[in-house]
């Protein structure tokens, strides 16, 4: 029988750690130039600086006003508020037979209640403000055990699009990648904290690249890859610290890079990593291996077989999404690339009304030099001048200046027009400014609806991270859940708790999020439709205090029922019955 050919991956085996972490930096380097020539950085860091209303670059001109108004702020900030308005509704669903409909029940509940009380609600925020800042939002989830006074939870880290890459660069999903790379800069007591072991090994990278530096004046001609490599360090850890094109790096960090790679080497006849996962962790360029292993997102103490049965037990813990989906590349694009044009045309009309209104506001003055009044005598304080004679006195005036902004205000009104189109936020916009007397819960309604129309590419892209968030949490669950903890979660109108394990729930399922279930909803509508309903005989009462929103509504039902019951001893007690009306 021929011999069975099995291919690693990217990495050399993990018996040469030096081959290793100088891989590692390798395949970093060649990402991070990747996103550098495609302008990636430069254009992220503009966006950036539009979103903080800094458009205007360089000195300003004497006396010239640079003035704007951050119509991109405004849209951005309508559409993260609108994206995440409320907290996502899951579904768990099963797949095969394993599994009773408690279990699916309860993984539901167990997601709910993880949203809630560990923040993920904040999370989405700050992951939505970047995929409309930069076009590309990036989560990783992972299980610290450092949380919940060290019991350990599930834990979402927004990731910065500045400090992950993908390999190949020009992979179009994170699923086909054949490495992921997540580097930051990690200060040296926190390095010391979290690899104790290599603690006395590591250096800050200002010290790195001096060495570097020094390293190079050595080289010699014939190590000219060598000279190669060092420079590319140095490029890149400047890159990343910020700092290209300045000499300083802080003195007290050091670039960690987090390298989570496909390799299907064999131990024997079983797979050394777990769905053909490795991470491995290097700092200082690649010199020094803080870490080798396989997946972490699989506990070693499952079996092949339960492990196999995990969302994450062959897949990288990183979720990539796009506020606008570019087929090309996955960095996908943002609203700002649209945008920024015309934000910049708004801006230099609002800068030439201002300058107008400056210079009618500080008029120069006529003084003939025969008037005998001194330059020094015209000021903004109380006295007397003396001109030389009547004509001199009317030859002293202000010197008009046309103020014909018209042109201008129009223009801008164009530009104001055009940008609120292309956002797609016109008719919201329209809906504030000309409030007419329309039904009130209709119009908010159709307003929400239209809006959702309008960014539905969005509300599918942030549904599917809020879906692949939802899934890698549960597979964390079911891998790191030894311990019995509790949830709690809404039950009858009241408060219920339940226990859950990771092993109860190690069944073949599939999360789900309902998509636009973040978006607004009108109050006012849901309002209107219960009490309709209600009239109807569609819901009952418990229904309509629901959507009512009704304070003390279970004390109130309470003694609705008792009156009820007493009624049927007594048809004179009916009449103590409250009355349910609108509030």
């Amino acid at each position: 029988m021929a011999e069975k050919t099995v291919f690693g991956g990217l990495l050399p085996p993990a018996d040469d750690p030096r081959a290793v972490g100088r891989r590692v930096f390798e395949v970093l380097e060649e990402a991070v130039r990747a996103k550098m020539d495609l302008g990636l950085h430069e254009m992220w860091a503009r966006n950036y600086r539009l979103g903080r209303n800094r458009p205007w670059r360089g000195a300003t001109p004497a006396g010239v006003p640079l003035s704007s108004a951050n119509l991109l702020h405004m849209h951005r900030q309508r559409t993260v508020n609108m994206l995440t308005d409320n907290s996502p509704t899951f579904n768990v669903t099963r797949v095969g037979d394993a599994g009773d409909e408690d279990v699916f029940l309860t993984m539901e509940r167990l997601a709910g209640h993880w949203w809630i009380e560990q923040e993920q609600q904040a999370a989405l925020e700050k992951s939505v403000l970047n995929g409309e800042t930069y076009g590309v939002a990036v989560e990783k989830v992972i299980f610290d055990p450092d949380l919940e006074y060290g019991l350990g939870e599930v834990r979402t880290v927004v990731v910065d699009p500045f400090r992950f890459a993908v390999f190949p660069p020009a992979c179009l999903d994170v699923r086909d990648a054949e490495a992921v790379l997540h580097f930051e800069p990690v200060s040296l007591r926190e390095i010391a904290r979290r690899w104790p072991k290599a603690a006395h090994l590591v250096r800050s990278d200002a010290d790195y690249l001096h060495e570097l530096v020094d390293q190079r004046r050595e080289v010699a001609r014939g190590e000219s890859g060598r000279r190669g490599f060092l420079a590319r360090v140095g490029e890149v850890l400047g890159t990343v610290f910020g700092a290209a094109g300045r000499s300083r790096v802080p003195g007290d960090q050091a670039l960690v890079c987090e390298c989570w790679v496909r390799d299907y080497r064999l131990d024997g006849d079983r797979p050394a990593y777990p769905g053909g996962i490795r991470c491995v962790t290097v700092v200082n360029g690649g010199d020094l291996v803080l870490d080798d292993r396989g997946n972490p997102s699989v506990n070693p103490e499952l079996s092949p077989e339960e492990a196999s049965r995990t969302y994450l037990y062959d897949r990288f813990p990183f979720a990539v999404v796009n506020s606008v989906t570019d087929p090309a590349s996955i960095w996908g694009a943002s609203d700002f690339e649209q945008l920024e044009n015309l934000q910049m045309e708004i801006n230099k009309c609002l800068s030439q009304l201002t300058y107008h209104k400056d210079r009618c506001a500080r008029p120069k003055i006529i003084n003939p030099r025969d008037s005998g009044v001194a330059n020094a005598a015209f000021n903004n304080r109380l006295g007397i001048i003396n001109p030389a004679s009547m004509a001199a006195a009317q030859g002293i005036r202000y010197l008009e200046f046309a103020n014909n902004t018209k042109d201008i205000e129009a223009v801008l009104g164009i530009y104001k027009e055009l940008f609120l189109q292309i956002a797609g936020s016109h008719e919201l916009e329209q809906a504030v400014d000309n409030a007419r007397p329309v039904i009130a819960h209709k119009a908010i309604a159709a307003l929400l609806e239209q809006a959702e129309t309008m960014m539905r590419g969005k509300v599918r892209n942030y549904s599917r991270l809020i879906r692949e968030r939802g899934r890698m949490f549960l597979s964390h669950v079911q891998n790191w859940y030894g311990e019995e903890r509790f949830i709690t979660f809404a039950k009858d109108g009241g408060t219920a708790v339940a226990p859950v394990r990771g092993d109860a729930l190690r069944v073949p399922a599939r999360l789900s999020v309902v998509s636009g279930s973040t978006m607004p909803v009108s109050r006012v509508q849901q309002r209107e439709e219960a009490l309709a309903l209600f009239e109807m005989g569609a819901i009952d009462r418990r229904d309509l205090l629901e959507k009512l929103d009704w304070s003390g509504r279970e004390a109130l039902l309470g003694r609705v029922e008792a009156a009820a019951v007493a009624a049927l001893s007594d048809p004179g007690a009916a009449d103590a019955i409250p009355p349910v009306q609108a509030g």
